[in-house]
């Protein structure tokens, strides 16, 4: 195999309970879906050790190699795997970066499965890496729904879960990760307590609505009191009549949920697009 080409999936949080600390870091309890948005990653051998990484898409063209998630997943790849020849590896970006939905930690995992699959390397062998990466970076080598604990390391597939249907609005601007969780500290650090178990239970058993009543995100308050755009966003998005409407990771993307497809397509024909991006998009199934 010579050349190699990877979806890199966004993810989704429909629930994000802050638990406690580890350390300098929080953890967390959330259901999280991968969807059908994605970046593409492709990875070609050559001759050369180690690997080259060129970005293209959203901005991220001059992103300083210290900061890019795809370049430090190509060199613990190597350093790991010192028997694998070197790749050229491409990543063509469609997640809005910033905005909560993985795009980063998505990189990262497409570009360690992609050069998995070129030099012949076990996906279980690829966990410890995703792991160093970010807390989203594990879940993201895989494809489908998982409840994420502790500092994201602790996965569990979520059986039963419905396809899923999402209006994303994207407001201009990213937040800081960083920047959100100390501000949940300094507004009083309040989590939940025990709605990710129960959105986990609603949805394996088909009460779609049950569980959407549950999807609440703790660090909404925070995000919102750095980014003004992300309460406007909320607004809009409960203009839809969706399920629910909520946050996904530290913001700023907002999404409506839909039951059915239709619908979604309906609501996405409805929604002002002057001062937001918005986009479709849908959950994917557990991989066998």
């Amino acid at each position: 195999m010579e050349r190699v080409t990877v979806n890199a999936h966004a993810k989704l949080n429909l629930t994000l309970e802050v638990t406690g600390r580890e350390g300098a870091f929080h953890t967390l309890d959330s259901l999280a879906v991968s969807l059908d948005l994605c970046d593409i990653v492709r990875a070609e051998r050559r001759p050369l050790e180690g690997g080259s990484v060129v970005m293209r898409g959203m901005g991220c063209e001059h992103l300083p190699p210290r900061e890019n998630n795809a370049v430090r997943a190509a060199e613990l790849f190597f350093a790991a795997f010192p028997q694998a020849e070197g790749a050229d590896i491409t990543v063509e970006k469609s997640i809005p970066v910033g905005g909560g939905l993985g795009g980063s930690s998505a990189d990262a995992a497409g570009v360690l499965l992609a050069l998995s699959r070129l030099f012949g390397v076990k996906k279980e062998e690829l966990l410890p890496l995703a792991r160093a990466l970010g807390s989203d970076t594990a879940m993201q080598l895989f494809a489908g729904a998982f409840r994420m604990q502790g500092r994201g390391e602790r996965l569990t597939p979520v059986a039963g879960m419905p396809k899923l249907y999402f209006v994303l609005i994207c407001p201009e601007g990213g937040v800081s990760s960083a920047a959100c969780f100390s501000a949940f500290d300094a507004l009083g650090g309040s989590g939940s307590s025990g709605m990710t178990e129960r959105a986990v239970a609603c949805f394996s058993a088909g009460q779609v609505e049950a569980a959407a009543g549950e999807c609440k995100n703790d660090l909404l308050p925070a995000a919102c009191s750095l980014h003004d755009k992300i309460g406007e966003a909320l607004n809009a998005a409960r203009s839809l009549s969706p399920l629910i409407a909520g946050m996904t990771g530290s913001g700023s993307t907002v999404f409506a949920l839909f039951k059915e497809r239709e619908a979604r397509d309906r609501a996405l024909e409805r929604i002002g697009k002057e001062n937001f991006t918005a986009l479709a998009a849908e959950s994917i199934q557990n991989e066998e």
